[in-house]
């Protein structure tokens, strides 16, 4: 994949580069903006352009405790 010219906003990051630090498929991203697990913004000068913050991304990262010891 070619490096794009855009450049994200700080603490922003676009829905394709949010994919790639996550390591997920485009309908699994999809599916997490729809459920409304990921807010996104719309781009100030771009409105084809939707944005996720960066410290949503990586809360998305981190590993999710399970079983009795999460309680």
């Amino acid at each position: 994949m070619a490096e794009s010219p855009y450049k994200s906003p700080e603490g922003y990051l676009t829905l394709a580069e949010a994919r790639a630090r996550l390591g997920v498929a485009k309908a699994t991203m999809t599916r997490m903006v729809h459920d409304g697990r990921l807010p996104t913004f719309d781009h100030p000068r771009d409105k084809r352009v939707k944005l996720v913050k960066v410290e949503d991304v990586e809360r998305m990262a981190q590993p999710v405790p399970r079983g009795k010891a999460a309680a």
